[in-house]
């Protein structure tokens, strides 16, 4: 069971993953959309993995990438939360190219599957008193990715049960940490911080985790004989505010925000959001549907399970913390301050 495929290599997961991997002594074949994107390829190219050109959404692409391996990662999967066209960019990349990789991994014989959803698809809000475990699930998402993890798992499961294939899923919170080339949702406002460009932030609250105890949580549940059912990979609860003052415990110069914008604003932010992606092309961050999902709530989760049966023990949260503030200095402020991107 050493010879494993890890889908979506380039991205945030998948790249710490693949490295933790070959760390270990598994044989690594990871697999991107694009072989000749010099760039998203760059951080694999020297780890001695297999690489290998393989695209959700085009079947053909997926059993070739899926032969002779003991064991699949499905990590790959879209984490935006705004498109244009969200049904064809963010919807059917994670659920029909989910499914058409695990059709895939059955048909080419795979033993174990461990897939990455989210706790997105578990729930938005929780009580403190009653955080959100393995038991629940988010059947009233209304933004576009919270809705494709959750589609995306269930699709899973019934397949799982279908064609009895092995699986095991893992459902990480809001991920950070080093290791990341591209910015996701959960780590742009870490490079606004940084440069002084976050005036206020949004009421919410969101469960975070370091990439690399996600990391362990997968290997963790392909390694461990007794794995089954879903795991949620989740470390230190925290609202925006809380957030910013810890990064400020752990760099005292960081200008930080004081004030967290009114739930009743947020339909006005979503707003000038709207208005500064119009006007200058920024990225949108906060859309309506995103405020829908989780303006004014508080997405606590509990992590027992996979410590109590799989021994998970996440890193100190400011050692993370302090490693994520680390990685946007040195891979974003020295490249995009200069003006060379």
């Amino acid at each position: 069971m050493r010879h494993v495929l890890v889908t979506g290599a380039n991205g945030h997961v998948g790249n710490m993953l693949a490295r933790r991997l070959v760390e270990k002594g598994y044989r690594v074949r990871a697999s991107v959309r694009d072989l000749h994107d010099a760039e998203k390829t760059r951080p694999l190219r020297d780890l001695g993995v297999e690489l290998v050109a393989a695209d959700l959404m085009k079947p053909e692409t997926l059993r070739p990438a899926a032969e002779g391996v003991d064991g699949l990662f499905q990590v790959a999967a879209v984490y935006q939360t705004h498109a244009k066209d969200p049904q064809r960019e963010i919807v059917e990349p994670s659920v029909t190219g989910g499914m058409n990789m695990l059709r895939a991994a059955h048909e080419a014989g795979v033993k174990r599957v461990v897939f990455t959803s989210s706790v997105a698809a578990i729930g938005s809000d929780a009580p403190p008193e009653k955080p959100l475990t393995e038991d629940d699930w988010n059947d009233g998402a209304r933004n576009p990715y919270f809705y494709a993890k959750t589609e995306a798992e269930r699709r899973a499961w019934a397949f799982s049960k279908e064609k009895n294939l092995p699986l095991v899923v893992v459902n990480p919170g809001a991920i950070i940490g080093p290791g990341f080339y591209r910015h996701t949702p959960s780590t742009q406002a870490f490079e606004m911080l940084l440069r002084g460009k976050l005036p206020m932030v949004l009421p919410v609250g969101f469960t975070f985790v370091d990439v690399r105890d996600v990391v362990e949580a997968h290997v963790l549940a392909y390694e461990h004989p007794k794995a089954a059912g879903r795991y949620l990979a989740v470390d230190r609860f925290c609202t925006m505010l809380e957030l910013m003052a810890l990064a400020k415990e752990i760099d005292p110069k960081l200008k930080i925000p004081t004030m967290a914008a009114p739930v009743w604003s947020l339909g006005i932010v979503a707003g000038f959001d709207w208005l500064g992606h119009k006007i200058t092309g920024a990225p949108r961050l906060v859309t309506r549907a995103m405020v829908d999902e989780v303006g004014g709530k508080y997405q606590r989760a509990s992590s027992a399970r996979i410590r109590r049966e799989l021994g998970w023990q996440p890193m100190p949260f400011k050692q993370c913390l302090a490693d994520t503030l680390d990685w946007v200095r040195t891979q974003f402020l020295k490249t995009r301050g200069n003006g060379r991107s």
